[in-house]
């Protein structure tokens, strides 16, 4: 059996001592699922553990997928992961899912209005549901990781939680960025007023 060369780009290592000692126990209670050719789609711990411990032999089960990753982050759905693996994941299966739509849609350039605004909401609710996530905790670390992607790990250090974290956010950056954004809004607003009178000014001027 070979390891999928995505999921250490995804997962980060974590220990096995506790997986070690409950295949002593109790024995080997979910078999790792692979592929034909293989390779590990579920179970690379258990794997690790299993070859850790020396035994011979492991439970497998075979499965067939059209896009290995997406079924890989699937079968994670209920794993125990940090914060940087809920990120990993969630731009590796938008990756995924953008090209899979892409080829199922023919990538249709007509589609403009109400369905290419919320196209971007759909994505982010998807990916929260395969990912076993809330929407807002997604769109928070993704906004976190966006503007200082150092504050994660002090998430993962136990000092901030994602919400204390993306409060900080909004206070150090989108705050500011709103503020430029509602200044550029009434600066535009200002010369349209101006160009208007000025408009109305030449205009009687001719009359």
């Amino acid at each position: 059996l070979t390891g999928h060369p995505e999921n250490s780009k995804i997962y980060q290592d974590t220990d096995l001592t506790d997986l070690k000692n409950s295949l002593s126990i109790y024995g080997q209670l979910e078999p790792i699922v692979i592929t034909k050719s293989k390779r590990i789609i579920s179970g690379h711990r258990r794997f690790a553990a299993i070859k850790s411990l020396e035994w011979d032999e492991c439970d497998i089960r075979y499965i067939e997928t059209d896009n290995e990753i997406i079924s890989l982050i699937e079968h994670n759905r209920h794993r125990q992961k940090t914060t940087q693996d809920i990120l990993n994941e969630s731009r590796i299966l938008e990756k995924e899912m953008r090209k899979t739509v892409g080829r199922g849609r023919s990538a249709n350039k007509n589609r403009v209005g109400e369905e290419q605004r919320s196209k971007k909401m759909t994505m982010v609710s998807e990916l929260a549901q395969k990912l076993n996530v809330g929407t807002s905790v997604l769109k928070q670390i993704h906004s976190i990781a966006r503007y200082d992607e150092s504050l994660l790990e002090k998430v993962e250090a136990g000092e901030l939680s994602v919400n204390a974290a993306y409060k900080k956010i909004q206070q150090d950056f989108l705050k500011e960025k709103k503020k430029h954004s509602s200044s550029k809004t009434k600066s535009k607003n200002n010369n349209t007023t101006i160009e208007t009178k000025k408009a109305i000014n030449g205009k009687n001027q001719v009359l």
